[in-house]
């Protein structure tokens, strides 16, 4: 074997990073090299052999140096060592990174690896390992030339239960609908492109079994493997060989692997990535050794080690990890260079000032080039608290309590399981004080800033821990909570000991800081087509890719710009000059408009219910008119709503609607009346403005900034005989806005604005004396459906905890995707009341 070969032999077996020069030539941070399993198969075996034969002995697949050079080294030149024609002085220089090729057509690439790819996905949509690790040594010995994409989907075969997950595995094919007979005229002319050979790949129960170590050794040959040619590994290839790692209790390993994943330029880090490390330190995928299945989330394998603090603190740290990882300057802000720049030599940049002013910058939660931070979700909080109960440790749970009541409007069952273990322990060891642990694990980590106070102590001072009320249900008008009896009491019992206390749920709004970075977020939506850290190109809500900031802003070019250029100007190459003027002047209006207290999604209103055979092409604008003539014409309420209005008052409406509207090409002349009323001073269209959003621009931006900038400092309108019950602007629309909760990132402030501030509508039968069909308008509630920390009614000091439970049409009412409601929950509104025992 020549020197090159041994080389890169050296390489491919020790399992180090010696070749990720190659994979990773941007990366600023030397990483440390991962090494490689023990106890790794035995002897070498032909795959093909293996592959032939009824059972499949996969302890005789070995990673033969020699074999892996030989491969590496056709992988970056092309050019085979073993051929005898082959010259390694004048073929190739595999010194230095690979050159980048052009990416082939399917028409051009080799029917042999177009094969392999396709046994490999089949292998995928089994969950079939030992097939694909067979198909994988088949082709490192006939040098078959395996795509970037390929190794990823083994690399996640080999984790195993991404499938289990979310039900279908990453490189599954997609299903290819038959050819139709009538254009083959019986005969399959086009094979590979309709009808394909159908490869059983399903698991025998001859396969043999691999067990987390044995996974986890493949997946790092894989790893090295490409590491030597210079593949670097992505974000979803990288999650999976953490994922295993973290499974198979070698949590320095999967330590090593994620550094090694936050300096890949490649991967981009997401929540996944660190959340199955920090789940794991929590006990929630510890699984037994010799066990290829997960356990329950909250168990984990017979294996699995105890909870100790310093696994929690561990947690914490990768939590700590994750939030300082994320954010900042990303590599569209004006200013990425220099930060770069004074990162990697250590010398601040005068050009941007002085210290704190730059500190400051970067210090800004959104803006233009400001990537989020990333923040976690609901599993990761339950996998804290679930420790944190273990181990008593009070601080910890104070802290994830309190950002699940922020950030989780309506917890899932599971979660609200956990929370109340807290308290039933708390309740059962008496003086919690004194029996909580000496230290907590806070004191050993410092978690990301919280701006708000915690929520409540999750201790009972007094020692007589907590009473659990379930199934308390409550009043829709008043927000009054009927309690149960508690747990372990009979419902006389606990009237006679004074446990049935009154109440009332309250509306919660958002906090300022939330309020502006919504704002903050939208103006960028518009300005400057997406928010930083958002990286798909969708908008989300079905409503195609985003747009451009490029554009004339006429609505016939759609963003694209023929010769390539940024039309009106460059400022700076950044913005599109029309988009940020038509922005600046609708600011002005809606600064110096007066008091406004209702915004109307007039696009969403016109469509609705207009989804229909022979529809016409324009929008319903007598519905449009309708609810506008209800707002703004006294009316008696109507007896089929149950949450109408609970009083008539004088609205102050803007009705945003795109300008094609208006148009004499679309709208019909019926119409023409319509449009001179809006306009006119006569009663009652005095009180409303319509506001016609130029083209080129998404008319959601408009009303949706208009609903925010108003709607904190409660610029409503009055009426004569008291304030609105409304506190501030509404937003009538019935869209789920997907598409804004999609690209704003705005956790949970989004969702708890729509519950505040959104109003659907529905029409009723049509009504003769008001000319017009019955509006029927759902209100928010008088309270916010969420976690909450309440006194008696009536006054007094806060001793309730109110958790609610989910109930069904809860997966269409959170836009996120995050809370599915499980079978049998019930469809009215209840609650679990955690009630401070005297």
């Amino acid at each position: 074997m020549t020197m090159a070969s041994s080389t890169v032999a050296s390489n491919c077996e020790g399992g180090g990073l010696t070749g990720a020069s190659a994979a990773a030539t941007a990366a600023t941070t030397a990483v440390a090299p991962v090494p490689p399993v023990a106890d790794e198969p035995g002897p070498d075996t032909d795959a093909t052999t293996i592959s032939s034969s009824n059972t499949m002995d996969l302890n005789s697949l070995k990673y033969d140096p020699d074999v892996m050079a030989r491969y590496a080294h056709f992988y970056k030149t092309g050019k085979d060592i073993n051929d005898p024609n082959y010259s390694p002085t004048t073929d190739d220089d595999t010194n230095g990174p690979p050159k980048k090729k052009k990416k082939l057509k399917k028409k051009h690439i080799p029917p042999i690896v177009l094969e392999t790819r396709r046994i490999i996905q089949f292998c995928c949509r089994d969950n079939n390992l030992p097939l694909g690790l067979v198909t994988l040594h088949r082709a490192l010995r006939e040098l078959i030339r395996i795509e970037p994409a390929t190794f990823y989907q083994l690399v996640n075969l080999c984790e195993g239960t991404f499938a289990e997950r979310t039900g279908v595995h990453v490189g599954t094919p997609k299903d290819h609908p038959p050819p139709n007979p009538k254009h083959h005229n019986g005969k399959n002319k086009d094979k590979g492109r309709g009808e394909k050979e159908i490869i059983d790949t399903k698991p025998k129960p001859t396969d043999p079994k691999l067990s987390l170590k044995q996974r986890l050794h493949h997946a790092h040959k894989i790893h090295s493997l490409l590491a030597t040619i210079g593949v670097p590994l992505i974000e979803q290839a990288y999650t999976a060989i953490i994922r295993l790692s973290a499974r198979a209790g070698d949590f320095d390993r999967a330590e090593r692997y994620l550094d090694e994943a936050e300096h890949t330029p490649q991967c981009k880090v997401k929540l996944r990535m660190y959340s199955c490390l920090m789940r794991a330190y929590c006990g929630e995928l510890s699984f037994s050794s010799d066990d290829d299945h997960p356990e329950d989330a909250t168990g984990g394998g017979k294996d699995a080690p105890p909870i100790t603090q310093e696994r929690l603190v561990q947690a914490l740290k990768v939590w700590k990890r994750m939030y300082d990882h994320s954010g900042g300057m990303s590599t569209g802000h004006p200013n990425y260079s220099n930060a770069k720049k004074e990162t990697e030599d250590g010398i601040p940049d005068k050009k941007d000032g002085d210290a704190s002013t730059k500190q400051q910058q970067n210090q800004q939660l959104f803006g233009e080039g400001i990537s989020p931070k990333i923040s976690l979700k609901e599993c990761e909080y339950s996998a804290i608290m679930v420790a944190a109960t273990k181990l008593g440790d009070a601080s910890v749970m104070e802290r994830i309590f309190s950002d699940v009541a922020d950030r989780v409007l309506v917890p899932g069952s599971k979660t609200t399981d956990i929370i109340l273990n807290w308290f039933r322990a708390d309740k059962n060891k008496g003086d919690s004080a004194a029996n909580s642990s000496t230290s907590s694990a806070l004191d050993h980590v410092t978690l990301p800033p919280r701006e708000d106070p915690p929520l409540c102590s999750v201790t009972n001072s007094n020692g007589t821990g907590w009473n659990i009320h379930r199934g308390c249900t409550v009043d829709s008008k008043t927000g009054k909570l009927t309690l149960t009896a508690p747990e372990g009491e009979e419902a006389d019992a606990a009237i006679a000991n004074g446990n049935n206390g009154q109440y009332r749920l309250k509306p919660v709004e958002l906090s300022d800081r939330a309020w502006k970075a919504m704002q903050d977020m939208n103006s960028s939506i518009v300005l400057e087509g997406q928010v930083e850290g958002h990286v798909s190109k969708f908008q989300g809500g079905g409503k195609g890719k985003k747009r451009g900031r490029s554009g004339n802003g006429n609505g016939n070019n759609n963003g694209k710009n023929p010769n390539n250029q940024r039309q009106h100007g460059n400022n700076n190459g950044n913005k599109s000059n029309w988009r940020i003027n038509a922005w600046k002047r609708f600011e002005t209006f809606i600064q110096e408009h007066p008091p406004y207290n209702i915004v109307i999604d007039g696009a969403n209103v016109g469509y609705y219910e207009q989804n229909f055979a022979n529809a016409p092409k324009h929008i319903n604008y007598d519905q449009i008119d309708w609810l506008i003539r209800h707002l703004l014409t006294p009316s008696p309420p109507s007896s089929s709503s149950e949450e109408e209005q609970p009083k008539q008052q004088k609205h102050h409406i803007i009705l945003f609607l795109h300008e094609r509207h208006f148009s004499h090409k679309l709208a019909p002349p019926w119409a023409n009346r319509i449009f001179r009323s809006w306009d006119s001073n006569e009663a009652p269209y005095n009180r409303l403005t319509v506001y016609r959003t130029p083209a080129g621009m998404n008319d959601d931006w408009f009303w949706m900034h208009a609903a925010l900038v108003n709607g904190k400092n409660g610029n409503a309108a009055k009426d004569e005989g008291g304030p609105s019950p409304c506190s501030s602007v509404l937003a009538i629309t019935n869209d789920e806005m997907r598409d804004h909760h999609f690209q704003m990132l705005a956790e949970g402030s989004f969702l708890r604005w729509k519950e505040r501030h959104q109003v659907h509508f529905d029409f009723g039968p049509y009504d003769k004396k008001l000319r017009r069909r019955e509006v029927l308008l759902s209100y928010p509630k008088s309270y916010s459906r969420r976690i909450q920390w309440v006194g008696c009614d009536g006054g007094g000091e806060p001793t309730a905890i109110v958790i609610p439970l989910p109930k069904k049409g809860d997966e269409g009412r959170f836009a996120d995707g995050l809370h599915v409601a499980e079978d049998g929950v019930p469809a009215e509104e209840t609650y679990v009341v955690i009630q401070r025992a005297p």
